[in-house]
C-alpha cells in the first residue's frame, strides 16, 4: 500500500512543478546571454515595483497616453530610491507606432526596485527586468589607413546577439532581409545612458527589446557605435563568421532594410550613437568612428556628404529632400539624435567631404544648448544656456531666436547677437497652459543658419 501511495506523492510534485513552469511565461533565457522577466500593473500615481533577482537592464512600456510624464527612481536596497529622472521614449518607438508607448532601455546594474511616478493613470505599464549574462566584451576599435576604408564593425556572433531571437514558434524568420540601393545616411542615438559601464551588454538589451519585446524580429538599427569609437553590427544579414567586418550589404552592394526612420527604412542606412546627447555631443571616439563609417558609405555609394538631394523610397515611392547625411529629426517629429549632437552635424559632413578629397571646408558654426530640458512652476522662469561653437575659421556673431514657445510665455537672449554664449530666458505667465513644449532655438549669420532644441515642462507646483 506504501508503493502506490508512494507513486501518487511524486505524481503530485511533478503535476505541481509543470504548473509553476507554466506561471512564469515572462521568464525568457537567451543561450545564456540574457534572461528576461516582465512584471505588469496599473499605476494611478505611484507605484514600486521589485526586481525579480538580479538585473543589469530594464525599461518601462505603457498602454497609450504616449503624452504621459513617466518618471523611474531606481533602488539598490528596496528601501532608498535615487531622484526620479524622467523616461526618455525609444528612439526608434515611432517606427513601428501603436497603443503601446515604450521607452528606452536602461542601465540598471544591481538594481532591486523602481519606483514608477506619472502625471496621469496608466490602466497598464510594464517593466521589462533583463539580466545580461554575456560574456564582457573589450574590443580594440581599429582606425582606417585611409578616409574612405571600412573602419573595423564587430559581427553579431562577437558581441553575442542570439540569433533565435529572429525566428517565431514556427521556425520562420519573423522578418526576412530585403535589400535596396543606399540613398542616404542617417544618424540616431539610442537615448540610453552616457558612460556606459558595458555597452556591449545595452547593445544585447536594446536586441532583446526591439526583437522580443517589441515584436519586430531583429535590431532596428543597421549599425551601432559605442562611446569608446567600436562599431558593432546590426540588423542581420548574414552569418559573418567571428573577427569579420560586416557590410550590412549583399553581393550588389544593396543594403539591407533596418527599422531606424518609419517612411524611410529602405534605401538609408541607420546608425546610432550609443547614449543621450540631448546636452553633451558625442565622445570624440565615437565622433571620429562615425565620420570614418560615414565616409566609407559615401564613398562606396556614390553620395556626396554636404549634398541635399531627392530620397525615392523604393518600396513605396514616396518622396522627400533632405541632407544626404542626416538626422533622425529631419525625417520624423522626434528630438533624435540629441539637441547637442545634431547641431554638429554641418561640421560632421564637412570632415567627411575632407575625408574624401573634397575641396577645403567652409567657415561654419554650431549651436548647443544645456540643460536639454527644464521644469518650470507656471508664471515662472527657465533658464538656457546657448553655445556657440565656431569650425573651419569662422568668425562673426551670431542672432538667435527661439520658436515653439507655450502661450503666454516670452523668450530672451543676453548676449544678443553672441560669439559664443548665450543666456536663454523663457519666462511663462500665470495663464500659460500645463504642458511639455520643444523650443527651437535659431542662429543666423548672414546665409548661414542652424537650428538646435530645447524642452520645458510647465507644471502647477
Amino acid at each position: 500500500m506504501r508503493l502506490p501511495l508512494l507513486r501518487a506523492r511524486w505524481a503530485l510534485v511533478v503535476l505541481l512543478l509543470a504548473v509553476a513552469a507554466l506561471a512564469v511565461p515572462a521568464l525568457a533565457w537567451g543561450r545564456g546571454s540574457t534572461l528576461a522577466h516582465s512584471t505588469s500593473a496599473s499605476v494611478l500615481s505611484v507605484r514600486t515595483f521589485r526586481a525579480p533577482g538580479r538585473v543589469t537592464h530594464l525599461a518601462v512600456h505603457w498602454r497609450g497616453a504616449r503624452g504621459a510624464w513617466v518618471r523611474l527612481a531606481l533602488s539598490r536596497d528596496g528601501r532608498h530610491f535615487a531622484r526620479a529622472v524622467p523616461v526618455n521614449l525609444d528612439d526608434l518607438y515611432e517606427a513601428h507606432p501603436g497603443r503601446e508607448t515604450f521607452g528606452a532601455v536602461i542601465v540598471a546594474r544591481g538594481v532591486r526596485a523602481i519606483r514608477v511616478l506619472t502625471d496621469r493613470p496608466l490602466q497598464r505599464l510594464t517593466v521589462l527586468w533583463l539580466d545580461d549574462r554575456g560574456v564582457p566584451l573589450r574590443p580594440v576599435a581599429r582606425s582606417a589607413s585611409i578616409g574612405y576604408a571600412q573602419p573595423k564593425v564587430i559581427p553579431r556572433v562577437d558581441w553575442g546577439a542570439n540569433e533565435a531571437y529572429r525566428f517565431n514558434s514556427s521556425g520562420q524568420e519573423s522578418w526576412p532581409s530585403a535589400f535596396y540601393p543606399v540613398q542616404k545616411l542617417i544618424v540616431h542615438h539610442t537615448a540610453t545612458q552616457n558612460n556606459d559601464p558595458n555597452p556591449a551588454a545595452t547593445v544585447r538589451s536594446i536586441y532583446y527589446y526591439h526583437a522580443v519585446t517589441q515584436g519586430w524580429g531583429d535590431m532596428g538599427y543597421n549599425f551601432l557605435i559605442d562611446e569608446a569609437g567600436n562599431v558593432y553590427e546590426g540588423r542581420h544579414t548574414f552569418d559573418y563568421p567571428s573577427r569579420s567586418s560586416p557590410t550590412e550589404e549583399n553581393s550588389l552592394g544593396y543594403g539591407v532594410t533596418a527599422a531606424h526612420a518609419q517612411g524611410y527604412n529602405s534605401g538609408t542606412v541607420g546608425i546610432a550613437l550609443l547614449g543621450t546627447l540631448t546636452s553633451q555631443d558625442a565622445t570624440p571616439a565615437a565622433r571620429s568612428a562615425l565620420e570614418r563609417l560615414l565616409a566609407w558609405e559615401s564613398d562606396h555609394h556614390g553620395i556626396d556628404p554636404q549634398g541635399a538631394s531627392l530620397y525615392t523610397n523604393p518600396v513605396n515611392g514616396t518622396q522627400a529632400t533632405f541632407p544626404n547625411i542626416a538626422g533622425h529629426r529631419d525625417v520624423a517629429a522626434t528630438e533624435c539624435p540629441g539637441g547637442a549632437f545634431y547641431a554638429t552635424l554641418p561640421m560632421i559632413r564637412s570632415d567627411v567631404a575632407t575625408m574624401l578629397g573634397g575641396t577645403a571646408p567652409t567657415p561654419d558654426f554650431s549651436l548647443s544648448v544645456s540643460p536639454g530640458s527644464q521644469s518650470v512652476i507656471r508664471g515662472h522662469a527657465a533658464g538656457y544656456t546657448v553655445n556657440v561653437s565656431p569650425a573651419n575659421g569662422f568668425t562673426g556673431s551670431v542672432a538667435l531666436s527661439a520658436s515653439g514657445l507655450p502661450t503666454g510665455a516670452s523668450a530672451s537672449f543676453s548676449p544678443n547677437p553672441a560669439t559664443t554664449s548665450s543666456t536663454l530666458t523663457v519666462q511663462t505667465s500665470g495663464s500659460t497652459p500645463l504642458g511639455s513644449y520643444t523650443l527651437t532655438i535659431t542662429g543666423t549669420n548672414g546665409s548661414l543658419a542652424h537650428s538646435t532644441t530645447a524642452s520645458v515642462q510647465v507644471k502647477r507646483k
